[in-house]
């Protein structure tokens, strides 16, 4: 199992945060507008990260949970 990193709000502090601590793990950037987390996506992978997006809502109870469950992750 390779170890993950998951960054929610896809902005520039988020992706700077993400380039220190993320290098060697999955990258799992999420937002609630799809196209900031494709965007911050496209940056990381030609810097040579391994990512993926997805798309939430954290003032919804459940999207922790519901992220989880498409990304195989524990929390």
């Amino acid at each position: 199992m390779k170890n993950v990193f998951v960054l929610i709000g896809a902005g520039s502090i988020g992706q700077a945060i993400a380039r220190r601590v993320s290098t060697g793990k999955h990258l799992v950037l999420a937002d609630l507008r799809q196209e900031n987390a494709d965007a911050a996506a496209k940056t990381l992978s030609e810097a040579g990260f391994d990512v993926s997006t997805a798309t939430v809502d954290v003032s919804s109870r459940i999207f922790s949970r519901d992220t989880s469950k498409k990304r195989n992750i524990i929390w």
